[in-house]
């Protein structure tokens, strides 16, 4: 048969369009029509042939035709239909059948089939539960069964299970939760905490406190994580006493949690835990602790533990003095522990220096002080920490230490420098490039090649003049670096300066010079290279063929 029939059915009556449409149905095999068939009954809102329909479901065998009766019989004879669908679920072997034979119960007469829906929770297929689960949302008779089901502890409804028993648990007694703590099985056990951590109902804390104590290490944990919004800071003490616990697990939750409720009675706590063994533990209080104490903004506890002899205990605590925004003693005391024997101390004082964000008026009285320290580390790390915050206030105390007897010292001082190009502040960049400039007429070694470095690492046009002066210095390395450093310059107008240093009597600065020539590319020096050619130096000879090579290929041809 066509499918032109239910266009025709379109514009006929309704009883005689059902009367058409269910002789297709009881006359036809093909499913697709019949589906069809059963769509425009839906749409005609027939619901005078009830006793057709429910020999059709009975006699039905296809699943598709199957899910059509069932909306048509849920939709249009609610009521029957309905009564009639039930009966007939424990005969389902399809379950899209039987859920989708759920899902109309649920939606259609959800009150009136409490005792079936509290029934069809033992259906063996998980989708079928989902739906049942969902059906039986907000039903208070349902509380007891549904948390039965949790014995199964089954993932995939896991979710959808707990978060209806929630619902449900809003508007019910809380002590029916409560009861099913004391249960045998260990999976309801487990889950009930996360229940009543849910329902934040302050009725279950006493009920909490006491499963901190269960044997299962699950429970103990749930209980406290149940316990971070309702506990009272009274009652925080019992959560103290799981810092200990035997399970790792149970002490990470406890830390957290406190860190979480943000009592001050936790400090002392969780200082404690900054010499733990295990590195997670320490983790998680440092996170606890930093929280806590932003509030509290008090770090005398902490400043204290710096004393301590448990290298640990002082590493962690470092850490949380990054935090210290408020505190006065904060920077003047991580600045002394950048002279710390402990090499990981040094840095984490560092790092925590930066954290601080420290503005520039305090580094007029602490940072900028610190590059005169008597110690050479930490003259050495505030170098690099004014450095990386680029106040312009640093650049003449910086230059200061050019001639600073520590080498380390004065290269920290050189990169700090040459970091200020990251800023973007020409007038500072044009003030450094000038101090360098007189700092390359100063007699002390240290000072010139501290000066020659910062201008190669300022480089680019800024420092060209400057770098091809260096090549007349009396010191080997400032001439050599400088050479180095023009070699990577492409655009040099005068090159004199270099090609006069071919001839130089020292063969480092023969092959520096070379080298930069090489790497500049201009074939201006073919003809001073060409003709050091001959050098006595095998590795300048080798050099100047290097550099003619990259010059122009075809240089032989030039001789």
């Amino acid at each position: 048969m066509s499918f032109d029939i239910f266009e025709k059915v379109k514009d006929m009556e309704n009883e005689k369009a059902s009367e058409i449409l269910l002789s297709i149905l009881l006359t036809l095999d093909d499913w697709e029509i019949r589906a069809k068939a059963i769509e425009k009954l839906i749409q005609l809102n027939d619901n005078r042939h009830f006793q057709e329909i429910r020999s059709m479901y009975l006699n039905e065998s296809h699943s598709e035709a199957k899910l059509k009766l069932i909306e048509l019989l849920s939709n249009c004879y609610q009521k029957e239909g309905i009564s009639f669908l039930k009966s007939q679920y424990k005969n389902e072997k399809d379950w899209k059948v039987r859920k989708k034979l759920i899902d109309s119960v649920g939606k259609v007469d959800k009150t009136g089939s409490i005792a079936f829906l509290i029934e069809a929770l033992n259906d063996p297929n998980i989708e079928v539960k989902k739906s049942t689960i969902s059906s039986l949302e907000g039903v208070n008779d349902a509380l007891e069964p549904l948390l039965e089901i949790l014995q199964f502890r089954n993932e995939e409804i896991y979710d959808i299970l707990i978060n209806n028993i929630v619902k449900i648990g809003k508007k019910a007694d809380i002590d029916r939760i409560i009861n099913y703590l004391n249960k045998e099985n260990l999976n309801i056990k487990k889950s009930i905490p996360i229940i009543l951590g849910k329902l934040k109902d302050k009725k279950a804390v006493d009920s909490l406190i006491e499963s901190l104590n269960d044997k299962n290490p699950v429970v103990r944990k749930n209980s406290i994580k149940a316990l971070e919004y309702m506990i009272e800071l009274k009652d925080v003490k019992f959560i103290f006493k799981k810092l200990n616990d035997e399970n790792i697990e149970v002490r990470k939750t406890a830390v957290k949690v406190l860190g979480s409720i943000g009592s001050k009675r936790a400090i002392r706590p969780l200082l404690e835990l900054l010499k733990d063994k295990d590195e997670a533990i320490r983790t998680l209080a440092v996170k606890s602790l930093d929280k806590i104490l932003i509030k509290s903004k008090s770090f005398k506890e902490v400043y204290n533990v710096l004393k301590r002899r448990n290298l640990v205990a002082r590493r962690e605590a470092v850490k949380l003095l990054a935090g210290a925004t408020d505190d006065p003693d904060a920077l003047r005391i991580l600045i002394r522990l950048l002279n710390s024997k402990d090499a990981r101390i040094r840095r984490l004082a560092y790092n925590a220096i930066l954290k601080l964000k420290v503005s520039q008026d305090k580094l007029d009285d602490s940072i900028i002080e610190a590059l005169k320290a008597k110690e050479w580390l930490i003259r050495k790390n505030s170098a690099k920490i004014v450095g990386k915050i680029g106040d312009d206030k640093t650049i003449d105390p910086l230059f200061e230490l050019l001639n600073d007897p520590k080498s380390g010292v004065r290269g920290a001082a050189t990169d700090a420098l040459a970091n200020y190009i990251k800023f973007n502040d020409s007038k500072n960049i044009t003030k450094i490039i000038e101090l360098a400039k007189n700092a390359l007429e100063k007699s002390d070694w240290k000072v010139r090649r501290s000066a020659v470095n910062i201008l190669i690492k300022i480089g680019a046009d800024y420092a060209v003049e400057a770098l091809i002066k260096c090549l007349n210095d009396k010191d080997v390395y400032v001439k050599s670096w400088a050479a180095k450093s023009l070699g990577k310059m492409r655009e040099i107008k005068n090159l004199e300066p270099l090609t006069n240093l071919i001839k130089d009597n020292d063969s480092k600065i023969r092959l520096s010079a070379i080298h930069a020539l090489g790497e500049i590319g201009d074939k201006r020096a073919l003809e001073p290279l060409i003709n050091a050619i001959g050098d006595d130096n095998w590795e300048v000879r080798k050099e100047i063929e290097n550099a003619l090579n990259r010059i122009d290929p075809k240089w032989m041809q030039s001789l």
